[in-house]
């Protein structure tokens, strides 16, 4: 053991040493039975457990969290024995959605996106790609990011209103087929075995990228954009409020004004003020550039630009107002 340490630097040795003195044990032996029983022409099913060798497990103890069920040691049992009834339940329950993806969870389901393929050709093909590589991957989901089909809640990804309404039109399409990818790698495995050519292979992929393409353009899709907005003063156009920016629709007209003020964000309401009457109430709690904060409206300069209002002093004259870049 070593000599003096402080709680935090023991707690660290105990890891290191554990994790060596695991990587060095035996392998832990567990004996897994699971029994077949038959009531009333029904067929029921019994799972235990045993730990014969802990091995490893030893060190630190089994800190898996095992399921009910796969912890429970059954009785000794022979085939054809007749075990009494001693009672039964009837249990209503509901199926639960699958839980929504992290980062981390996305990422694994995108890297074994071959379980969800039927085709075991297929499935066997792309086992060992999945969708993306693991130097692609962390870039298509910032792609959902950036296209604002999910957003983050703390750690969960969540779909916003566009991505679900992307998802309804392409889930039925050829586009959004795990199993295109399964068969992709197993055409590309004959070719390489020499069981197809390549120009089979090319051929089949312009025939799939004309189908896609005539899928998504036969598309309907309906505006399911529920985001608050307000009329733009510049244009008469629509202005949609968005998390990070407030932006006219009208692609000429490029007003844009973004919610973060000098570290305050902006709520729809005072947005509204900004756009409808041209500045907002008075905003506390703008940061200083060299500490501190203040106390402003926000309006629009002749050219659109945000300018900061500041209120009376008290001789009754307005503060200058400073132009936000």
């Amino acid at each position: 053991m070593p000599g003096n340490l402080s709680a935090d630097e023991r707690t660290i040795y105990e890891m290191v040493a554990g994790r060596m003195l695991e990587a060095f044990s035996p392998a832990c032996r567990k004996e897994t039975t699971a029994v077949r029983l038959q009531c009333a022409g029904m067929d029921f099913t019994a799972r235990g457990t045993q730990i014969l060798s802990p091995g490893w497990q030893k060190v630190f103890g089994n800190q898996d969290e095992e399921k009910e069920e796969d912890a429970t040691i059954l009785p000794d049992i022979a085939e054809g024995d007749r075990l009494p009834v001693k009672g039964c339940d009837v249990l209503e329950k509901q199926t639960k959605p699958r839980p929504i993806h992290t980062e981390s969870s996305l990422l694994g389901a995108m890297e074994t996106a071959a379980r969800e393929v039927e085709d075991e050709a297929e499935r066997e093909a792309m086992k060992e790609s999945g969708i993306g590589t693991p130097a692609t991957r962390a870039a298509i989901i910032e792609t959902l990011f950036s296209r604002e089909y999910i957003r983050r809640e703390k750690k969960l990804l969540v779909p916003t209103d566009k991505g679900l309404a992307v998802y309804e039109v392409v889930k039925d399409k050829k586009i959004a087929n795990v199993a295109m990818t399964g068969s992709w790698e197993l055409a590309l495995s004959k070719i390489a075995s020499g069981e197809m050519d390549a120009f089979t292979f090319h051929r089949g992929i312009e025939v799939y990228t004309s189908q896609i393409t005539t899928e998504l353009l036969s598309a309907k899709i309906e505006a399911t954009d529920n985001r608050a907005g307000c009329k733009c003063p510049k244009c008469s156009g629509q202005v949609v409020f968005y998390p990070k920016v407030a932006k006219c629709r009208n692609e000429d007209c490029g007003l844009m004004v973004f919610r973060s003020i000098a570290g305050k964000d902006l709520t729809d309401a005072q947005l509204s003020d900004l756009f409808g009457k041209g500045k907002t109430g008075l905003v506390k709690g703008f940061n200083k550039k060299a500490g501190g904060t203040f106390d402003a409206a926000v309006a629009f300069d002749s050219e659109y630009k945000t300018v900061f209002e500041f209120p009376k002093n008290k001789q009754g004259h307005a503060g200058k107002g400073e132009k936000r870049k």
